[in-house]
């Protein structure tokens, strides 16, 4: 069931952009060029002008990424900072929506709800998905960069086409073309460099500081911390030799769940150069004292294990790294293609294709600022707790009065009873239709639902009245061709129907997909099976025996009149 009747889970991710207002103290002819490229070079985020009044020396501009008051003074340098308030224009909030839509739900049929929340931030509500899953999916912006030798390489730029992850042998693959340009400079950088690893993230968190507890990498495989660099490395066997990359992530340990003299200096020393710090953990694994002196000079955010995550993974994952192929001899003779083939490693073949996944869609559907998970929390039944009782009682209400109904009609029990069966029928086996897609269900899949029933309902009645009338002593024509005039009326409403739903499910979105898709569904199990089973029954039930028209007959002058 869908979130309208079971419930689910509702997230909250926050959109990184904010509008600026500066009052220039200086000034000069290229005085908001410098001033930009400030802003830029030490937020690492990108900067756009808005308006500029020379006169008065106000400025405001667009910063799409994250930032604190501290760091925002030190890069505006010659400027002053007047206001800070998160902005998203309402063009670019539509625009989020889309492209996290289609991350999560490409297709528009898992029910999967998306809305603006405030000035930036996005309500998430689905049912039935991994909150996990998720998280992953929309809380990254998309940003790429490939690290060789603790240089960067190529990113987002550099990439001209991305094609559907595949999966073989216990891995999973997704395919990439580079840029001319892009080819050329991993050419370059791969040259005589065989078996180095180049280090591919997904959103690196180049504006925090990852803290972790010392003991933590005690049930570490293949990492360790050098405490020199403070950056995590990372060894593997390459053949008979060892060979170790860096990940280019600041990161500082804690002991006992708190920090240092020497550690805490050095974390009041880079408020104005970081915007948050990242917590290799939950709550419960650091200290409520350091949680406090953290949370008053940075924005924390916690990154806890999950079941049946490795160290390394838990580790890399909070480090944005997602895979480490390694250079082959080939490349590093110059061998070098736009093709490329970027593994993905996970426990089970099923994890390893999903985290491809995760990773070609946050790429293909690439934000234009960050996005930051902020809450989770469960999601009550849109129809409240008592819904199932209350649906229990409107069916029984509407098969009594169906059935009352129809026997008023046609004053046959039997008649009426294989009616209401058949309505039970459409039902499950529309629903045993529509679970091939995998759709939830939820108001707009039973909206279908009840659209097909009650077109059965009617097209039952018109096929049950051709037959009375063919079943009369006075009948000049046989209860066959009856039958068969009655299932060509049932056809054609119904293939009429089909038609129409197809169109709706090809044009409409969202809710109105799915509505289109479960008439669709019905409609195609009752022209195929139901409507002519159905005949068969009722010719059986209205004669007390089936009545079999030979195929050579030919139609009388009255049945052409008929």
């Amino acid at each position: 069931m869908g979130a309208d009747f079971s419930g689910g889970t509702q997230l909250v991710f926050e959109l990184q952009s904010y509008r600026v207002a500066l009052q220039v103290d200086s000034a000069g002819e290229n005085v908001m060029d410098y001033i930009i490229a400030s802003l830029e070079s030490v937020l690492g985020a990108e900067v756009r002008l808005i308006s500029y009044d020379p006169s008065s020396g106000k400025a405001v501009v667009n910063v799409n990424g994250r930032l604190t008051g501290p760091m925002l003074q030190k890069a505006a340098d010659i400027a002053t900072v007047v206001n800070v308030e998160a902005y998203v224009e309402e063009g670019e909030m539509e625009k989020a929506i889309q492209l996290l839509r289609a991350r999560v739900d490409p297709y528009e049929l898992l029910d999967v709800r998306l809305r603006p929340f405030g000035e930036t931030s996005i309500i998430v509500e689905a049912s039935g998905l991994d909150p996990s899953r998720i998280r992953d999916l929309l809380g990254v912006q998309g940003k790429l960069e490939m690290f060789l030798d603790n240089q960067l390489i190529l990113g987002n730029d550099e990439i001209k086409n991305l094609t559907a992850p595949i999966s073989a042998e216990g891995l999973a693959y997704v395919p990439i073309s580079l840029t001319t340009a892009g080819t050329e400079m991993l050419k370059q950088a791969c040259s005589g460099k065989a078996e180095h690893s180049i280090v591919i993230y997904l959103d690196r968190p180049t504006d925090a500081i990852l803290v972790f507890e010392n003991r933590t990498l005690e049930e570490a495989s293949h990492l360790f911390y050098d405490e020199h660099s403070q950056k995590f490395y990372v060894t593997r066997e390459t053949g008979l030799a060892v060979s170790t990359y860096y990940i280019s992530v600041v990161a500082v340990p804690v002991v006992g769940g708190d920090v240092s003299a020497e550690v805490e200096s050095y974390l009041l020393s880079r408020v104005g150069n970081k915007a948050r710090i990242i917590l290799l953990g939950s709550e419960d694994d650091f200290t409520p004292e350091l949680i406090d002196r953290l949370s008053s000079l940075y924005r924390l955010e916690m990154v806890p294990r999950r079941d049946g995550e490795s160290v390394d993974e838990w580790v890399l994952r909070a480090c944005g790294v997602q895979s480490a192929p390694v250079v082959t001899q080939t490349m590093a003779a110059g061998g070098v293609t736009g093709n490329l083939t970027i593994p993905f490693v996970g426990r089970t073949q099923a994890l390893s294709l999903i985290k491809a996944q995760n990773f070609q869609r946050a790429l293909a559907y690439r934000l234009d600022f960050p996005i930051a998970f902020v809450q989770e929390s469960s999601l009550s039944p849109s129809f409240g707790p008592k819904f199932k009782l209350e649906l229990t009682f409107a069916v029984g209400v509407t098969i009594l009065l169906v059935l009352i109904l129809v026997y008023l009609a046609f004053s046959r029990v039997k008649a009426a009873l294989t009616i209401v069966v058949f309505l039970f029928v459409d039902a499950l086996l529309t629903l045993a239709g529509i679970s091939i897609f995998g759709l939830p269900l939820g108001l707009p899949a039973v909206s279908g639902l009840v659209l097909v029933v009650l077109s059965g309902l009617n097209q039952h009645i018109i096929i049950t009245n051709e037959l009375l009338k063919g079943v009369q002593p006075q009948e000049k024509v046989s209860v066959g061709w009856r039958a068969s005039r009655a299932l060509s009326i049932s056809y054609l409403a119904s293939f009429t129907m089909l038609l129409v739903s197809i169109l709706i499910a090809l044009l409409g979105f969202g809710p109105i997909r799915i509505f289109a898709i479960v008439a669709s569904v019905g409609m195609v199990i009752a022209i195929l099976l139901t409507r002519p089973v159905f005949a068969r029954v009722m010719e059986s039930v209205l004669s007390g025996r089936p009545k079999v028209i030979p195929q050579e007959s030919a139609a009388k002058p009255e049945q052409k009149q008929q």
